[in-house]
Parts: C-alpha cells; sequence; structure tokens
C-alpha cells in the first residue's frame, strides 16, 4: 500500500493494530509499518517513548529504521517520537507529512487519550526525541 492510500484509508478512524488499550499512538505506528513499509510487527514497548529511547535494544526497529536526531530535517514518511511530558509519561510516536516550520510539523497521528482517530495535526518539535528514518526509503 502506497502511503497517500494509507491516509486516506485511516484518516478519521480508529485504528487498534493490537487490540489492547484502544486507538493509541503506537498501534498507527504498527499499522503504517505493516500496511505501507512491509515490515513485521514491530519490538515490544511499553510507551511510545521506548521507539526511540530503546531503539538499540529493539532488534526490529534496528534492522528497518535508522535513529536520527531531533536536529535532522524531517522527511514526509519519517516517524517522529516524542518525549514524556507531566501529563503524558508515555510520549507519543506520528507519522511525518512535512516539516512547517524548525519548531513545527505536519503529523498523521492517533491520540490514545483522546480516542478520536487517526487525523493530521500540526504538531511542535518541543520535546522531540528524533525521528525514525525507514531504511528502504
Amino acid at each position: 500500500m502506497k502511503f497517500e492510500q494509507f491516509l486516506t484509508k485511516y484518516c478519521g478512524k480508529k485504528v487498534d493494530f493490537d487490540g489492547a488499550y484502544g486507538a493509541q499512538c503506537v498501534d498507527l505506528f504498527r499499522q503504517y509499518c505493516n500496511d505501507v513499509l512491509n515490515m513485521p510487527h514491530t519490538g515490544a514497548v511499553d510507551e511510545a517513548k521506548e521507539l526511540y529511547e530503546k531503539y538499540t535494544d529493539l532488534p526490529v526497529e534496528k534492522k528497518y529504521f535508522t535513529r536520527l536526531t531531533k536536529k535532522a530535517v524531517p522527511e514526509y514518511g519519517y516517524v517522529a517520537v516524542w518525549g514524556s511530558t507531566p501529563t503524558n509519561k508515555y510520549g507519543h510516536v506520528a507519522i511525518v507529512i512535512c516539516r512547517l516550520s524548525p519548531t513545527s510539523l505536519l503529523v498523521f497521528e492517533q491520540n490514545g487519550f483522546q480516542q478520536d482517530g487517526a487525523k493530521f495535526t500540526e504538531r511542535s518539535t518541543a520535546n522531540l526525541l528524533g525521528y525514525l528514518k525507514y531504511k528502504g526509503v
């Protein structure tokens, strides 16, 4: 499936890839990996931020993604990962559509707290840990 088809198929829909805890941001990431990148299920993580923070311990992520710092200029399809905040200890993961400015991104995401489905959102790069770039891109 092409990325554009993925966006069309899931926009406005709740994606619960693993069938646990409802529609979480990591579920949308895993669905993207499955449908667009044609890669196996990513490593088990309890929190979105662990996709970046525990990258070296996740063999599937290491095989299929390159970890980039937050200083990298993201491209269409990169995966952005944010750290925890006082109101969200889990962090966040989203798929980059484009960089709007040095301090904001347009992303395709799903928010597990709101449970309102996948959508396009402008996100600040504050608290951004970095990016995962698919090695096949």
